[in-house]
């Protein structure tokens, strides 16, 4: 059956969770009036909603630190800018390196920080004590720690970008999947949403796991996996009556922060394999609850309430993908944050609203093109979980 004529726009956005609420925020912010967001399911409904809501700046490349430095300030004056309040609980991030293979990578990180001033610090064990008291630490060697990392509210953050776009002209609209993108004389023309065709000269693919599967509708090889992340949260955490930073084992990936009274901890599966896979394994919990147990032993006098899974969306380097695909004029990427949307948030749509207006983007965003990946330009990010 022929898609129904739409209505044409200027830009369409693909994807609504935090990273394409925050390019429709800064588009309308520069000026752009004809912008159009489609989501296949409700705003944030995706790895926005389904993350830890970390936020940090201890990256192993200058051009990770750069989007945090770029994203970090927003954050800190979110409430300032859109009226709300994202919680931000600016308690530090830490992390326990406790194998010597991290070693070397993270005193090259060290150096920098300090290149950059990023206010990060090696950290050993009696400092680390005093900062967390009921942790063990006989195995760890050494700990990184910045007090201006933290974590926040991310439904907060997608709603401050997604209120403020809509109030500058941004149209938002849900349960409308995109089934299709036309190219036409190697340009983007139009997206199609279910039966309905929209004529368009700029598509952003802000998708997140799914970003692959919206760039192959338009020609386009985008290499980004799926890899299901799971987090589970305790109940009352006894004896625990201080704040604590958002702590990270690093050569297991267990993580851990404050949340609504009790723990919330995450790992990584390392027998997951990359898929569209967002059910919790229940399974896997055990496995979990020994790490947490043996870093942090007042776990053993909580439980586990509840649990969530959701996507990273990975990319082989693990740094996202920022900017045009070359073959297709029009059609513009912005996925592939491999764990770190949240927290980039603000950068990216910084960058690609001054991409998309024709302006110098505030960053140097070529190391993010998606051309590195056959050029041979990939970098690699050490610090990621």
């Amino acid at each position: 059956m022929p898609a129904v004529p739409g209505a044409a726009t200027d830009i369409v956005i693909v994807g609504g969770g935090v990273i394409g609420a925050s390019i429709a925020y800064h588009l309308t912010a520069r000026g752009a009036r004809d912008v159009l967001v489609l989501e296949r399911d409700t705003l944030g409904s995706g790895s926005t909603s389904k993350n830890a809501g970390g936020i940090r700046q201890q990256f192993s490349t200058e051009i990770n630190v750069r989007l945090s430095q770029l994203s970090v300030p927003r954050y800190e004056r979110f409430a300032e800018e859109f009226g709300i309040d994202i919680q931000f609980q600016q308690v530090g991030y830490l992390f326990l390196i406790t194998e010597e293979k991290d070693v070397a990578p993270f005193q090259r990180s060290l150096a920098l920080w300090e290149r950059l001033g990023v206010p990060a610090r090696r950290v050993e064990r009696d400092e680390i004590r005093a900062i967390f008291p009921e942790l063990v630490v006989d195995d760890v060697i050494f700990g990184t720690f910045c007090r201006r990392d933290g974590h926040a509210d991310p439904t907060s953050i997608i709603n401050g970008f997604a209120t403020r776009a809509r109030a500058a002209g941004a149209r938002f609209r849900e349960h409308a999947e995109v089934t299709g993108v036309d190219v036409e004389g190697g340009r983007v023309t139009a997206v199609r949403a279910r039966d309905e065709r929209i004529p368009c000269g700029t598509v952003i693919d802000a998708a997140g796991a799914w970003a692959p599967k919206l760039a192959a509708m338009a020609g386009v090889d985008v290499p980004i996996r799926p890899l299901r992340r799971q987090i589970f949260v305790t109940d009352g955490a006894p004896g625990l009556d201080h704040p604590i930073p958002l702590t990270i084992e690093f050569a297991s990936t267990l993580y851990m922060h404050r949340e609504s009274g009790g723990i919330l901890m995450g790992m990584a599966d390392p027998s997951d394999a990359p898929a569209y896979r967002e059910t919790l394994n229940w399974d896997f919990l055990a496995a979990v609850v020994e790490r947490a147990i043996a870093r942090l032993p007042l776990l053993e006098r909580t439980s586990v309430r509840s649990g969530w899974a959701g996507l990273y969306e990975d990319t082989p380097d693990k740094h996202p993908i920022l900017g045009p695909a070359d073959a297709v004029e029009g059609f513009i990427v912005a996925a592939g944050f491999s764990g770190h949307g949240l927290m980039h948030a603000p950068a990216a749509g910084q960058l690609v609203a001054e991409l998309v207006c024709g302006a110098t983007p505030s960053l140097d965003i070529s190391p993010l093109r998606l051309a590195r990946f056959r050029e041979g330009g990939a970098i690699t990010e050490h610090n990621v979980i």
